[in-house]
């Protein structure tokens, strides 16, 4: 499944009916949200972040949820950066 994101190709890397992981990038991680909602609607699903490992090659993971209101005592959505990547700081 391949969306266009502001100019980037963003694509479900794996994934089924519990979840899945996007690769990370700084263009992609704003709108991984929408791109895990798109996936886990195909199967009348919720999305939730679950994890963000920020470094070129790793990955946005994500679950699908029957209910937002389910799994009250589980981890709670990990955040993340709307404005993509910050610059890096240099001596």
């Amino acid at each position: 499944m391949l969306l266009p994101v502001c100019g980037a190709q963003a694509q479900i890397y794996s994934g089924n009916d519990t979840g899945g992981i996007i690769p990370w990038s700084c263009q992609i991680e704003p709108v991984a949200g929408r791109i895990a909602a798109g996936f886990c609607a195909r199967y009348n699903k919720y999305a939730r972040i679950t994890g963000a490992q920020r470094h070129l090659g790793d990955f946005i993971s994500f679950e699908c949820l029957w209910s937002p209101h389910v799994d009250t005592y589980a981890r709670p959505a990990v955040p993340l950066y709307s404005r993509g990547c910050s610059p890096l700081l240099t001596k």
